[in-house]
């Protein structure tokens, strides 16, 4: 896709797709093309259910989203993959490598939406050893529309606690009581406004 910038892998069902973006830099030359994998976990049928209860004309479906270095033991480091010429035999199996191992077992865990809804519901999105989940948003819209709203309260809990966010939850839910609306003061400030309009109470 996109002239072989970005590939994708969709589940059997058909419900979720994989995608891994490699972007380049602007200053690429020819002694050096540096490529960066970005990964994100997104679905069509989540989009249309974001449509249809939010009224979200920016609606994206996207489920999970990080570089894919994140995922493998390369995590939190600032890894350049220089695709020139003389680099490509050393770095394109690396890089084969760590997407067959880190990346596609997320397509086989969202091959069953009600197994990925449960996993979630207990790690939220802990999908290996590797990945930090600190400054992670949990994908409230995904576990209301695959799961139930009271799966979705479940899984914000575990949220809140396992990330010690009840004090910003609350900061946000009272701001957005108060004037309709928040700012993204931080990352996780998303999971707060997902959860406010699927209407989750903080319970802690």
């Amino acid at each position: 896709m996109q002239k072989a910038q970005t590939i994708r892998k969709t589940t059997r069902n058909k419900k979720v797709y994989l995608d891994i973006h490699f972007q380049s830099s602007v200053k690429n030359w020819n002694g050096g093309v540096m490529l960066w994998p970005y990964l994100s976990v997104a679905s069509g049928e989540l989009k249309k259910w974001q449509l249809q209860r939010h009224q979200e004309e920016n609606a994206t479906g996207t489920i999970f989203a990080t570089r894919l270095e994140n995922l493998t033991p390369l995590k939190n480091k600032a890894q350049d993959w220089n695709m020139a010429a003389s680099n490509q035999d050393n770095v394109i199996p690396k890089l084969c490598e760590l997407i067959v191992a880190y990346a596609l077992p997320l397509v086989d865990l969202f091959e069953d939406t009600d197994q990925a809804v449960q996993f979630m519901v207990a790690n939220g999105v802990a999908f290996n050893e590797h990945f930090d989940t600190r400054h992670q948003n949990l994908p409230i819209d995904f576990l209301c529309c695959f799961g139930s709203t009271a799966l979705a309260q479940k899984a914000f809990d575990n949220y809140l606690l396992q990330q010690k966010l009840t004090g910003s939850a609350k900061r946000f839910y009272e701001e957005m009581a108060a004037k309709g609306e928040a700012a993204n003061r931080v990352v996780t400030d998303n999971t707060m406004r997902a959860a406010y309009r699927n209407q989750l109470t903080i319970n802690g």
